[in-house]
C-alpha cells in the first residue's frame, strides 16, 4: 500500500481515456444544438447531419470549449480525428437508423366497446430505443379512427417518420375514417399535407363518432414529419 501511495503509476495512463471522454462531449454538443434547432429549421436527415458537422467544426476551431457540468476543454485535452470519426459513425448509425425503422404490431391498451385503444411503436431494430409511439382508437360500427397522439422526440422530426407512422395505421384499418383532436399549431401544416396525399379518408370533423365524448381523445399531436 505504502509503495502505491508513494508510485500512484503513470498518470500519462489517463491521458487517452480522459481526451476520448472530452472528444465525445464536444460530439455530443454538437449534436444537441442541432437538435435544439429542429423545431425551427426542420431540418431532413442530410441537412441535419450537415448542420451536426458545422457545429462540430466550429466547436473543433476554438481554442477552448466550454461545457456545462465540465471543466475547461483545450486543443491539447481532445483528439479531433477521433471526434470525426464518431460523428461519422453516429451519421451513419442515425441514418441507418431511419432507413430501417418499422412499426411494431399494434398492442391492445384498454377497450370500451364498442371503441378499442391501441399503440404501437416505431422502432429500428432491438439495437435500439423506440424512435416514436403512435396512440390511437378505433370505432368499427360508426368506422371511424381516432388519432389520439403521435409523439417522437426531437432527435427523430422531420425524418419522414411521422408520415410512415400515419401510413401504417391507415394500412391497418383501411376501412376507418381518421380525425384528430388538439394539434399543435405547428403540427397542422404536416397533417394538412399528409390528408391530401392520403388513401385513406380524413375528415375535419372534430366528433364523427359519438363512443368517443368524454374519453380521453384530447392528446396534442407533435408535428412529426
Amino acid at each position: 500500500m505504502a509503495d502505491a501511495v508513494r508510485n500512484p503509476g503513470n498518470l500519462n495512463d489517463l491521458e487517452g481515456p480522459l481526451r476520448r471522454a472530452a472528444t465525445q462531449a464536444i460530439v455530443r454538443q454538437a449534436y444537441y444544438r442541432t437538435v435544439g434547432e429542429q423545431d425551427d429549421e426542420q431540418r431532413r436527415h442530410a441537412a441535419f447531419a450537415a448542420a451536426w458537422k458545422s457545429h462540430l467544426a466550429a466547436l473543433l476551431a476554438q481554442d477552448t470549449v466550454k461545457l456545462s457540468g465540465r471543466s475547461p476543454i483545450t486543443a491539447t485535452g481532445r483528439d479531433t480525428d477521433l471526434a470525426w470519426n464518431l460523428y461519422d459513425a453516429a451519421s451513419r448509425i442515425r441514418a441507418d437508423a431511419i432507413t430501417h425503422a418499422t412499426a411494431t404490431p399494434s398492442k391492445r391498451e384498454h377497450s370500451s366497446p364498442p371503441t378499442a385503444w391501441y399503440r404501437f411503436s416505431i422502432a429500428a431494430g432491438d439495437d435500439y430505443p423506440p424512435l416514436g409511439e403512435v396512440h390511437y382508437a378505433i370505432c368499427e360500427p360508426c368506422g371511424v379512427g381516432l388519432l389520439r397522439k403521435i409523439d417522437f422526440s426531437s432527435d427523430w422530426r422531420f425524418c419522414g417518420l411521422g408520415t410512415r407512422a400515419l401510413r401504417e395505421l391507415a394500412a391497418r384499418h383501411p376501412a376507418l375514417t381518421w380525425y384528430t383532436t388538439g394539434q399543435y399549431e405547428s403540427a397542422k401544416s404536416f397533417y394538412e399535407r399528409y390528408r391530401k396525399d392520403s388513401s385513406s379518408p380524413w375528415t375535419a370533423n372534430q366528433c364523427p363518432c359519438p363512443h368517443f365524448e368524454g374519453r380521453d381523445q384530447t392528446r396534442k399531436a407533435r408535428p412529426t414529419t
